[in-house]
Formats: structure tokens, C-alpha cells, sequence
């Protein structure tokens, strides 16, 4: 196996930003996708590795289908099942209003495509409730605690998690807990295959604008995002 490339955080985040662009989705999700992968990679977690799990997913013309439809105490995806992405950027829009979980009860997820990337949009949730959360993704999983900006070390288990039945949210009881993931700076690695390929979807915003790009609001022409 190849050594992993070294990447700074900032390095990460337009990567995964390129590659979200490049396959076709508006600047406000790419955006949100560069800024997940590197809050992630930040506290060692494959977040490019799920975003390049994702994209071709993401690739196609009815992706918008692929959001959670946010109805009662249980969400389901129009299209049968639901992004990760997509997903967390849902809970971070309605974080502000009333969730399910805010009174005490539960919140389920149906069918959630790379649970992983609602991650870092849960622990921004934790921060506006002011609440740590409890995730739970089955059995056999151990339950993911997530507080303002902070993860267990049990969300290593959505690592490599294609796809997850339900994701379950509520928020967490008191007692002891395990402690967080550290969060890292400086030079991150980063699998080199995964890099290329992302670097792959990036490029194609390097190409002639189409009909269809102009329509999903990719190509020349958008203004360069700025931190």
C-alpha cells in the first residue's frame, strides 16, 4: 500500500469542495461538503473517503431527491433512501426550530447513504440545543456520542459504512462517557487514491460549460468561494 499524502486542513476542504463542484452540485452544497470532509479529517476520520463514496451518487440530475423529507418523528428519503450529506445539512437548517429530540424524544433517520458526513452537521446541532446527542446506527454498533463540535471515539465505526437501516438521534443521559476524538492540525494523511480521485471529480470544472452543467449550476461563470 502506497504511503498516504500529507494535506493541510485548508488543503482538504477545497479538495472535497472541487470534487462536490465537479460533480455537478450547487456552491451551498459544496461548500458544506468541503467544510464536513475537513472537519473529519480533522479529528482522524476518512470524511474524503465517504465524500468520494457519495459523489456518483450525487452525480446525477434528480440528486435533490437524496434529501431527508423532514415529516414527523421518523424521515424518510423521496428517493427510498438518503444522503449523509444531505441529511446532516437538513438537522443544521432546522436546528434552530424543534426537532423530535428536542423534547426528550427521538429522532430516526430511514435509510441514510454515508452516515458519516451527517456527522460534523449533528455536533453543530448538539451546540444550538445545547446538548450533547446519542446516535445510534444498530446493534451491533456502540452508541456515537456527539457534542458541540466533538465526536466519540465510537464514530470510527461509520468508517467505511456504505449504508446504514436507520440512523437513531436523541439526546444523551448523563453519567460517564468515553472520551472524544482529538482534534488534529498541521499535516493530515490522506490516501493517495482517494486524493486522485477526488482530484478527478474536481477537474471536470475545468471543462467547457454543457446545456445540463449550466442547469445544475456548474462551470465557468460562478464566483470563487472565499473563507
Amino acid at each position: 500500500m502506497a504511503e498516504p499524502m500529507l494535506c493541510s486542513l485548508n488543503e482538504i476542504r477545497a479538495l472535497a469542495t472541487g470534487a462536490a463542484r465537479g460533480a455537478g452540485l450547487p456552491w451551498g452544497v459544496a461548500g458544506e461538503a468541503g467544510r464536513a470532509a475537513r472537519w473529519l479529517e480533522a479529528r482522524g476520520l476518512a470524511g474524503l473517503a465517504a465524500l468520494e463514496g457519495t459523489l456518483e451518487r450525487l452525480s446525477v440530475p434528480d440528486w435533490r431527491r437524496c434529501f431527508p423529507v423532514p415529516e414527523g418523528a421518523v424521515w424518510r428519503g423521496e428517493a427510498g433512501e438518503m444522503d449523509g450529506l444531505l441529511a446532516g445539512m437538513t438537522l443544521a437548517d432546522r436546528a434552530a426550530g424543534s426537532l423530535p429530540f428536542d423534547a426528550g424524544g427521538a429522532l430516526v433517520l430511514a435509510g441514510v447513504r454515508r452516515p458519516l458526513l451527517a456527522v460534523p452537521f449533528l455536533a453543530g446541532v448538539a451546540g444550538v440545543c445545547g446538548a450533547r446527542l446519542a446516535v445510534s446506527v444498530g446493534a451491533r454498533t456502540p452508541v456515537i456520542g456527539i457534542g458541540p463540535q466533538s465526536a466519540g471515539g465510537s464514530c470510527r465505526a461509520l468508517e467505511g459504512m456504505a449504508l446504514a437501516e436507520t440512523v437513531r438521534i436523541e439526546r444523551s443521559g448523563g453519567g460517564a462517557r468515553p472520551p472524544d476524538l482529538p482534534r488534529l492540525d498541521g499535516s493530515i494523511p490522506v490516501d493517495r487514491d482517494v486524493y486522485a480521485r477526488l482530484a478527478r471529480w474536481g477537474a471536470r470544472t475545468h471543462v467547457p460549460e454543457s446545456a445540463e452543467s449550466r442547469a445544475r449550476g456548474a462551470g465557468a461563470g460562478d464566483p470563487v468561494e472565499t473563507d
